[in-house]
């Protein structure tokens, strides 16, 4: 079933991402941001969704390629943080038997599988400066080079780029491309943060219940839902799903009220829990606060690496070098 874009009724992509899979809300700000990707869809034009985490981008993604003359196509997403930059360029492109050690079979890469349809590139800015020249020319030509092969392949590809981060801010910082943010900046969209539009809380917070508790959820009183209102929700949508698992694990039937609300605060973001040591090593500083920010963020690695002002890459990369365990901190 296609997602569909009503001005009085929820908007329900097919798809998994923050807070499940759902753009729900009646307010302005998502409604004009859906009525434009639901315009820009029948065009073929590259689109560059810049907003911050937990606000819906993949979701907005899918909801253009729905609507667009290539959904009965694939659409292929891939997070350029997730994917250690060693092995990212043969995700992308793909490579040959043997161009380099370990490849003992062809692979096609993710833009050739999407061949056709549309390519997610999501959290673009994570991309490597060193690969970033071979993306503009598939950007501007429709060809690639898969690694160890003798000729180009030909594609016909929209692409999706989103980022968490301002993408001209990082051209000004020396790391990402200024030819290619405006090559991919042709249709630029956003995703406004919940705290930006709190009209849509109350909606979203009922739906989230009964998807967690089914169909004998608890009632959210007027109280709790404008005690919600009040918190500034800096993990966006995706904050709040997880909020309400909680709420209805706790409360699965009856009323909900204001105290549970007292849930919010424990969630908040403590302070590092004693003053580090004189005399403790750089070394060891960082690795104790990258800890007691990862911990306080319950692990999420986007949100850590927002509050410490680095990339994701460097929170993977420093979790790494550190020896914390990844599978805690995912």
């Amino acid at each position: 079933m296609l997602p569909s874009v009503e001005q009085t009724a929820p908007v329900l992509p097919a798809s998994d991402g923050p807070g499940g899979g759902v753009l729900i809300g009646r307010s302005a700000a998502l409604l004009s941001a859906l009525d434009k990707a639901r315009r820009i869809a029948l065009s073929d034009a590259d689109v560059l969704i810049e907003a911050e985490s937990g606000t819906g981008k993949e979701l907005l993604a899918r909801l253009i390629h729905a609507h667009s003359q290539r959904r009965f196509r694939p659409f292929v997403a891939v997070n350029c943080s997730a994917v250690p930059e060693t092995l990212l360029e043969s995700e992308l492109f793909g490579h040959t038997r043997g161009a380099f050690t370990g490849a003992t079979e062809n692979k096609r890469g993710k833009f050739e599988l999407a061949n056709g349809g549309t390519l997610l590139l999501d959290e673009i800015g994570e991309m490597p400066l060193a690969l970033q020249p071979k993306l503009l020319r598939v950007l501007q030509e429709r060809e690639f080079d898969r690694l160890g092969a003798a000729q180009p392949v030909r594609i016909d590809i929209r692409i999706i780029a989103t980022s968490n981060r301002s993408l001209l801010r990082l051209v000004e910082e020396g790391e990402f491309r200024a030819d290619l943010f405006y090559r991919l900046n042709v249709i630029p969209l956003t995703m406004s943060p919940l705290r930006e539009r709190k009209e849509d809380i109350p909606e979203l917070a009922v739906y989230f219940l009964r998807k967690f508790a089914g169909g004998d959820a608890a009632r959210l009183t007027p109280a709790f839902l404008e005690g919600l209102a009040l918190h500034d929700w800096p993990g966006n949508v995706r904050e709040l799903a997880n909020f309400m698992r909680r709420v209805s694990a706790l409360c699965p039937s009856g009323e909900i009220g204001h105290e549970l609300l007292e849930l919010l605060s424990a969630q908040k973001l403590a302070p590092v829990e004693a003053a580090m040591p004189v005399g403790l090593s750089l070394r060891e500083a960082e690795k104790r606060l990258l800890e007691a920010t990862l911990r306080a963020t319950a692990g999420n690695r986007t949100r850590a690496a927002e509050l410490l002002g680095v990339s994701l890459r460097t929170i993977r990369n420093k979790i790494r070098d550190y020896g914390l365990p990844p599978r805690r901190f995912a």
